[in-house]
């Protein structure tokens, strides 16, 4: 049992690693999209001369931005939830339910992730408008993040197997430890 406590605590902090990066990595891309939206207006209104590539460039931050903390949402809870009706469920169900909806999402990004390479191989033989660029590397978001949140599903679904087979909240991540009813 030791091993396996190991391994969970070792997949929380790859995942928690993971999505830190992700989170950095967008804030950067999120400073860099308003700079270069800031420049774009600048040149258009003031200068009188249209920069045609910052469109392009925002597009591919935003939605690189969103695969990048995809990860780290769904570890932190970060996605729309009923939580009236989790508050009334017991902590066994509650447990139970999670880990059902986790392999249902598992097995979401099992299916996706195999489209995302599909994509990504798609994306050679189209390119950015204005930058010189395949569209193949900013779809590599996509894989990447699926993965990613494939090892948090992982995690999540083994803190809640390893609680309901032990009858404990040690390894609760916590936001995810059910709240004792008052």
């Amino acid at each position: 049992m030791q091993s396996t406590r190991a391994l969970i605590e070792y997949l929380g902090r790859i995942n928690g690693s993971i999505g830190r990066a992700g989170v950095l990595a967008s804030a950067c891309f999120v400073a860099l999209m308003t700079l270069f939206v800031i420049a774009g207006v600048f040149f258009r209104y003031v200068l009188n001369n249209s920069l045609s590539w910052v469109e392009d460039v925002s597009l591919i931050l935003m939605v690189t931005t969103a695969f990048l903390v995809a990860p780290y949402a769904y570890r932190t809870g970060g996605n729309v939830a009923i939580e009236m009706l989790v508050e009334m469920l017991p902590r066994k169900m509650l447990r139970a339910m999670r880990i059902v909806i986790n392999i249902l999402v598992l097995w979401i990004i099992y299916r996706y992730f195999f489209e995302s390479l599909q994509l990504v191989q798609r994306g050679w033989a189209i390119r950015v408008n204005t930058v010189p660029i395949a569209w193949a590397w900013p779809y590599m978001a996509v894989p990447v993040a699926f993965f990613a949140m494939a090892l948090v599903g992982l995690e999540l679904i083994m803190r809640d197997l390893w609680a309901l087979s032990r009858g404990s909240n040690a390894l609760d991540l916590p936001h995810h430890a059910p709240q004792e009813p008052e």
